[in-house]
């Protein structure tokens, strides 16, 4: 071999061991020539950038690029938006573990991929899935399923964050938010007294249906919750209490009670009335006839009296040292006990008065819960004043509801009540919050039922003759003097089937303002 030829194969030779060291990286093409351009190798390629491409988009919320990602995009898109749009508020991150070279051979490859939502309140949930990847078409894709977002997720399910509140609420009587318009006095004084229902919120990470209905709790914090408490009132009575108070020019004011319940579900003050406070349940004022309830229950429990025992109703007539004058000296002659209630005569009920002992009366009144000192929850109360009458001239006064007797609008709802249900119902504002005091005493069957009676004939054939195409009505008008005697009150109270209710019109000279405002109010529920 001559020393050109010998240079040839070492060089040769030397090409051949680079081509050697280099296969272990690259492949060359063959038949390649060493003068030819350099081979281009093929890489092949590595699960892991496609599992990292896809967990950056998730950490974006970008629910269509992270479709892209997988090899579902059709399938895995509405999941994902949906879960996004069900974590609003708070963030993804996700921390891929390591995804080593697979086999050569291997189409499917596995990572283990740390979640972590960061939450509004600084807290977080963490939880580990896993990333399936599968080669298609000789490139990697994250194969889609539902557990990628959470390992307890199934089709058609997703993930949310469901904020829970921690605060109470004021609910009326229909369940519902007390409306801001609704008995505003009583609602002042009903949010005076609960203070603040805020409470500390909560929240719960969740495994949601498609309604968005939870259907496994990931994680939660509890709420630390406030008492959510319903009050009495009853929105459409209100409505129509007010109404009816507002038509009225002087102070009006309406008060209504579900007998069975005790509940109050009306407590209505027009403009003028507001200005003296919460009067409907406070303000104290001379009953006028109303009274004649106790003084009718108080001959009927006496034994004095029954409803068919015959009365004198002069127009008028002086007991003792005190002369008693009918409305307009209207003169009946002599009745029965249930005319004279009817027609509201002064006489016959002044002379029942006085011929009782000096309690009667106060012994009566308390039948009706006139001397109750009841704690309602979210509302002051007075009902009545009825000292005992030591002498004749007193009884004469009290036994038409003058004198020194003195109830309120809310008491003498609660003597009608009490007529309707026949003992004395427990009065309560808060549902939750249950009223203290009182007794609950029965009135006596027969004044129960003879009352009834009385009360349904003023309606029918006596002084409130307007409510008579209202139903069943039962009530009794009063019109009660006060200070020097020039100025009147004006009152109906009664009952209609579970609605018990008094209306005062203050300074109203006349019942009759007070029976036309019964009249809207009946009219309207």
């Amino acid at each position: 071999m001559n020393q050109r030829t010998k240079r040839f194969v070492l060089a040769g030779g030397g090409l051949t061991a680079v081509a050697v060291i280099v296969a272990g990286v690259v492949v060359l093409t063959s038949g390649a020539s060493p003068l030819a351009d350099p081979p281009v190798p093929t890489v092949r390629p590595q699960p892991g950038p496609a599992a990292q491409e896809f967990v950056n988009w998730l950490v974006r919320k970008d629910a269509a690029r992270a479709a892209a990602a997988t090899d579902a995009a059709g399938a895995a898109e509405p999941v994902l938006f949906k879960t996004f749009q069900g974590m609003t508020a708070t963030e993804f991150h996700g921390r891929l573990g390591v995804v080593p070279p697979p086999a050569e051979s291997a189409t499917t490859a596995v990572a283990d991929l740390d979640v972590t939502w960061s939450l509004p309140d600084q807290t977080s949930v963490k939880y580990q899935t896993k990333v399936e990847l599968r080669l298609v078409e000789g490139k990697w894709r994250v194969h889609w399923a539902p557990t990628v977002l959470h390992p307890q997720l199934a089709e058609g399910q997703s993930l949310a964050y469901l904020p829970t509140s921690g605060d109470g609420a004021l609910l009326d009587r229909t369940g519902a938010p007390v409306a801001p318009d609704l008995a505003p006095q009583v609602m002042g004084s009903v949010r005076r007294e609960v203070g603040s229902l805020t409470g500390t919120p909560g929240w719960q990470v969740a495994v949601v249906d498609p309604a968005g209905v939870p259907v496994t709790v990931v994680q939660e914090k509890k709420a630390q919750a406030k008492q959510t408490l319903t009050v009495t009132l009853d929105p459409p009575v209100q409505r129509a209490a007010q109404a009816a108070v507002d038509q009225v020019e002087q102070k009006a004011v309406i008060v209504a009670i579900e007998p069975s319940s005790g509940e109050i579900v009306a407590v209505a003050q027009n403009a003028a009335a507001s200005s003296g406070g919460l009067v409907a349940m406070q303000g104290w004022y001379e009953p006028g006839s109303t009274f004649k309830i106790v003084t009718a229950a108080a001959a009927l429990t006496a034994g004095t009296a029954t409803l068919d025992t015959e009365v004198e109703c002069p127009g008028k007539k002086t007991i003792g040292t005190r002369q008693i004058v009918n409305d307009g000296q209207f003169d009946l002659g002599t009745v029965s006990l249930r005319q004279a209630f009817a027609a509201s005569c002064n006489t016959s009920f002044s002379q029942l008065a006085a011929d009782l002992p000096a309690d009667a009366l106060p012994r009566a009144a308390s039948l009706f819960g006139l001397d109750a000192d009841f704690t309602i929850a979210g509302v002051t109360t007075n009902t009545g004043k009825v000292p005992p009458a030591g002498t004749v001239p007193e009884r004469v006064e009290a036994g038409i509801g003058q004198g020194k007797v003195q109830t309120t609008p809310f008491g003498m709802a609660l003597a009608a009540a009490t007529v309707a249900k026949g003992s004395i119902p427990t009065p309560n504002l808060i549902r939750e919050i249950p009223t203290t005091g009182g007794t609950g005493r029965a009135l006596p069957g027969d004044v129960a039922s003879a009352l009834r009676t009385m009360m349904r004939g003023v309606v029918t054939g006596g002084t409130a003759t307007q409510l008579a195409g209202l139903g069943d009505v039962r009530g009794k008008t009063g019109t009660a003097q006060h200070g020097d005697g020039t100025r009147s009150h004006g009152w109906f109270i009664g009952y209609r089937g579970d609605l018990a209710f008094s209306v005062v019109v203050i300074d109203g000279d006349t019942s009759k303002v007070a029976v036309g405002a019964a009249a809207k109010f009946l009219g309207a529920i």
